[in-house]
């Protein structure tokens, strides 16, 4: 099988040139996201990426980046040109993205694109007709509970109405936007097979004790509440670190207590090793809000796959299959947490390693993005023979 996959992205190698001594690494989330995605789906296909590269334009100290097309994790990426002016890099992205995946689309291809990427969305998807093959809509988040535009959310939706074919987070998505009852498939997310070779130790555990969080550093997602609960927790020998952007940074930097440490934005390769190091990860994300049952925090297979042992809220949109491997906070207050922490870390450093390895093997096993791409080319093919 043959995917086009069009979407704002670039290899791990152009990322690190472009961004690895920027203070402000754009979209780093989404490009774990479909770096591990690509990786998969090449690993069992042949994969051209339609890539438009992650360039902030007015951080750009030229006019225009051009870059070659390069082979990374088996897949072949073709950079469409980052362009400083804003117009005529939305006019670039669009025409490139729709004349490139109709090169490299035949009838026996599938396309894949992001949703939520709207302009390279459209045109991928807009290719995809035009060479009347599949078009797999990934949809991460659901454009009407975003922020934005009332444009730029009917423009998702119809990119999202007009694709074939969806991958979801959630069965809520589903649900929620799949009225045609069109083939898709759920993949809360996927872990990094490659971490398979990182087995955790002991001896690689920071001293003092860790509890890390890293992502959006923002004040919807509990960070408030993690640093109140923590400081009340007064745990001995634990320190609180976080990483990651938001709207909470700046009031995190005064708090005034040497136990929580702000590391700003790092490399993804870099926040998993600071993971390894960690004795627990915590995800104190409120499940109140409305969007959190079609959601699934991409941190969590991350976190996971470390090989740290995990503390989350009960997350609506977390399969049950999860449950045995995390630690819970039942209840999502600055109390709650001290709680949880508490009960946390009254486990030795050993029993904490165990309960990490078992989440570890459990996502590595099941949920890696070897598996997890490989559920895509199955919807595909299980479409494919239906037509034949």
């Amino acid at each position: 099988m043959h995917i086009v996959y069009a979407v704002t992205t670039c290899s791990d190698r152009v990322y690190q040139q472009l961004f690895g001594n920027a203070p402000v690494k754009p979209a780093f989330q989404s490009q774990k996201y479909h770096r591990l995605l690509i990786e998969g789906l090449a690993a069992q296909a042949r994969v051209d990426v339609v890539a438009n590269p992650p360039v902030n334009p007015s951080l750009m100290e030229t006019a225009r980046i051009s870059l070659p097309a390069e082979t990374a994790g088996g897949a072949v990426y073709h950079y469409i040109p980052a362009i400083r002016n804003p117009l005529r890099k939305t006019l670039a992205v669009g025409f490139g993205t729709f004349f490139k995946t109709i090169h490299y689309a035949r009838r026996d291809s599938a396309v894949v694109v992001d949703c939520l990427n709207r302009v390279a969305a459209l045109a991928g998807m807009l290719g995809a007709k035009v060479r009347g093959c599949p078009c797999v809509g990934i949809v991460t988040d659901l454009p009407d509970m975003l922020g934005g535009g009332r444009f730029s959310k009917a423009m998702a939706n119809f990119v999202i109405r007009h694709c074939t074919h969806y991958v979801l987070l959630t069965q809520a998505m589903n649900g929620y936007l799949n009225h045609d009852k069109k083939p898709y498939v759920i993949l809360e997310g996927q872990s990094d097979i490659a971490m398979k070779a990182k087995l955790p130790s002991l001896e690689e555990k920071l001293q003092p004790r860790v509890c890390l969080y890293a992502g959006g550093v923002s004040k919807q997602y509990g960070l408030p509440q993690l640093v109140e609960g923590f400081l009340k927790a007064d745990l001995p020998n634990v320190q609180l670190h976080i990483y990651g952007p938001g709207d909470y940074v700046e009031e995190l930097k005064k708090v005034e207590d040497s136990r929580v440490f702000y590391g700003g934005m790092l490399l993804s390769s870099e926040i998993v090793e600071k993971e390894r190091q960690a004795t627990l990860l915590v995800n104190p994300r409120p499940t109140h809000e409305e969007y959190v049952k079609y959601s699934f925090p991409s941190k969590t297979m991350e976190y996971m796959a470390s090989g740290t042992p995990v503390l989350t809220t009960v997350l609506p949109g977390m399969p049950k299959e999860y449950y045995p491997h995390v630690f819970f906070i039942q209840e999502e207050t600055p109390e709650g947490i001290t709680k949880a922490l508490k009960e946390v870390f009254a486990h030795s450093d050993e029993a904490l390693l165990d309960k990490g390895e078992l989440a570890r093997a459990f996502v590595l096993n099941t949920r890696n993005n070897v598996v997890q791409a490989g559920k895509i080319l199955a919807m595909l093919k299980k479409q494919k023979g239906r037509k034949a």
